[in-house]
């Protein structure tokens, strides 16, 4: 689709919107539309289902909002030909629902919302208003009582708080709902959601208008087809590249570079170009919670703030907490002033921050299609914007460049900036780290963390666990000494550290938490762990000695039963010999060549058998006897 500014014009919008929100627009200075509000809103507007596939910061928040605001005027202000005022909504029907993958993204399609409602005349009534769904922010039921109270007919949800917020209560409807959007669709119909936004939309009615969002829609494959659209409009919106091809995924106000860098450099390589580069905002993704919070901890102690403000988000903090700081980051406009959001993924998406001139990734993200999402924080709405991606050295990542390239993403190379401070930088963190044994903590479970998340990358074949250098990046996280884990097998012997200790040797039971409960705790376990330890040796001991006294003992049994065996061996053999010299009626003396030991058998045998004669001989008598007194 060719536009060109004059078509591009609000006057020139294919579809008639109610006058108020003609007046809204105009109000909020928005002098053309964007390529793809021109396509979407007529469309979506009408009677169209609707399939967007779009550039990051191409306007498609917009783009559904007012169709949105549209049909909900409609419902309300609309006067039905032969009637003086519109049929009242009833109670606890909601005629728009927007689902959102994030919190954050949920809150900013909120807030985009109440803005243009800040132009709905106060004499229209009732007047529209929105509802945000999101985990973590109260709970249901307090979301039901909002609900009750204000009548909202637009929610912005999450989807497991919608699906939860809908099931648990007869009071809310959605037999009245005339629109469905997903924005960041192909998120939210991949395995994490696609279960609750398929069970949310068969719970609406089937004659209803449904868009989806995207900058990488077509990741959702199949998947679309359970949605319930009917008949759909797909819909395209290309951008030119800096070299003038019209497939590009990125804005052309958007310049991807790539840079090879030693991984033990990258952070002190981050910190540089944040003082040296000119920028108003910027957003720094790197790969695991714990590492932002590493970062964070460290770069605050560390770095000089005066010219840097840093903040933090990730997925770990409260919900409040996370939408203060987006807040805050957003909101951030002193001059003097360079504003730093170091995150996860989880500002990757949807995020809208205004004066975000950089974006840098210290590793690229596990899915290619994310890394459309975080460079596109950055160049949005035709403002120029760059975004770095930091790749290892001496591996296989370059590869990364071209694999981009067949999903039309282009980066050009640039050389890293070296930081004159690194080795000084580096002996302040150890100091750092030192001075608390919880840091050292963090900073080991962010080395972990990174190894599990590289291990994940879709495309193995770049991103080979084989090829990394495991020493390098223990020392860029701040590691006094390299963990146990089975990735270890990949360091060459020859360059392993002795005990795995990346510096001095310091002793461990010596090394305190400088939280003072904490360290009690430490101590109290460790004064434990001795005792045990001793106990164990002191049982060790015990046991070896009995096994000795054991084994000893079956010695002596075992000989003593061998003995006798020998010697009723001896027996059997003379008390044969000598039934056989009765056979033939004795033996004489001079006959016999057995020794004295042979002799004093045989007198025993007999002995022994004269006996049992004369027993026999008295026994036979007397039971004689005993027949003659009868």
């Amino acid at each position: 689709m060719k536009t060109n500014k004059e078509s591009l014009s609000w006057d020139n919008l294919r579809f008639d919107l109610e006058p108020w929100l003609k007046n809204a627009i105009h109000s909020l200075e928005y002098p053309t539309m964007t390529p793809v509000q021109a396509s979407t809103i007529p469309l979506l507007s009408g009677n169209k289902d609707v399939i967007v596939e779009a550039v990051t910061g191409s306007g498609k928040t917009l783009a559904y909002v007012i169709p949105v605001l549209q049909k909900v005027s409609k419902v309300l202000y609309s006067v039905p030909e032969g009637e003086d005022r519109p049929e009242t909504l009833k109670r606890g029907h909601v005629l728009a629902i927007v689902m959102a993958p994030t919190r954050e993204l949920s809150k900013q399609i909120q807030m985009v919302f109440d803005k243009v409602l800040g132009y709905l005349p106060e004499e229209m009534t009732p007047v529209i208003k929105t509802q945000l769904l999101v985990g973590s922010l109260g709970n249901v039921r307090g979301d039901l009582e909002f609900f009750q109270q204000h009548q909202p007919q637009i929610l912005v949800a999450t989807p497991g708080r919608l699906l939860d917020f809908i099931m648990s209560s007869k009071y809310v409807k959605t037999s009245s709902l005339e629109i469905v959007v997903l924005d960041e669709a192909d998120k939210l119909l991949d395995f994490s959601f696609e279960t609750d936004v398929v069970k949310i939309l068969k719970q609406l009615p089937k004659q209803r208008r449904t868009a989806l969002f995207s900058a990488t829609i077509s990741a959702a494959g199949d998947t679309i087809f359970r949605t319930g659209m009917n008949n759909p409009v797909k819909l395209q919106v290309k951008t030119k590249s800096l070299m003038g091809e019209l497939n590009n995924s990125a804005p052309t106000s958007l310049q991807l570079s790539y840079m090879m860098i030693d991984p033990e450099y990258k952070l002190t390589t981050v910190l540089q170009m944040l003082h040296s580069f000119v920028f108003k905002k910027v957003i720094v993704y790197l790969p695991t919670c714990s590492f932002v919070k590493h970062l964070y901890q460290m770069v605050t102690k560390l770095v000089d703030t005066q010219e840097l403000k840093f903040f933090s988000l990730y997925g770990q903090l409260s919900t409040k907490s996370r939408l203060k700081t987006l807040e805050s980051f957003i909101e951030g406009n002193d001059d003097s002033t360079k504003y730093v959001l170091v995150t996860t993924d989880v500002a990757a998406r949807g995020i809208d921050v205004p004066d975000v001139d950089l974006v840098i990734q210290m590793d690229p993200p596990l899915d290619p299609n994310v890394f459309i999402h975080r460079c596109g924080r950055t160049g949005r709405a035709n403002k120029v914007g760059r975004a770095i991606v930091m790749l290892n050295n001496d591996t296989q990542e370059e590869d990364y460049v071209g694999f981009m390239e067949v999903k039309n993403i282009f980066m050009t190379k640039m050389e890293p900036p070296r930081n004159p401070n690194h080795d000084k930088f580096y002996k302040d963190v150890r100091k750092y780290i030192l001075e608390d044994r919880a840091r050292h903590e963090l900073a080991v479970k962010s080395y972990v963390g990174f190894i599990r998340y590289y291990s994940k990358h879709i495309a193995s074949s770049i991103f080979r666990m084989a090829s990394l250098d495991y020493l390098a990046i223990a020392k860029m996280y701040g590691l006094l000494r390299l963990p146990k884990m089975p990735e270890s097998k990949y360091i060459d012997n020859a360059q392993m550290p002795q005990d795995g200790w990346l510096g001095d040797v310091i002793d461990m039971d010596q090394y305190a938490y400088a939280d003072k409960l904490q360290e009690k705790s430490r101590l109290e376990s460790l004064k434990k762990d001795k005792l045990t330890k001793a106990a164990t040796a002191k049982r060790r001991k015990e046991l070896k000695a009995k096994n000795e006294a054991w084994s000893s003992k079956t010695d002596k049994k075992e000989a003593k039963l061998e003995r006798k065996e020998k010697l009723k061996r001896k027996r059997e053999a003379i008390e044969k010999q000598l039934i056989q010299e009765d056979g033939r009626g004795g033996a004489n003396d001079d006959d016999d060549d057995d020794d004295e030991t042979k002799e004093d058998w045989k007198d025993m045998i007999r002995k022994n058998k004269q006996e049992k004669k004369k027993r026999k001989k008295k026994n036979d008598s007397a039971v004689q006897g005993s027949f003659d007194d009868l």
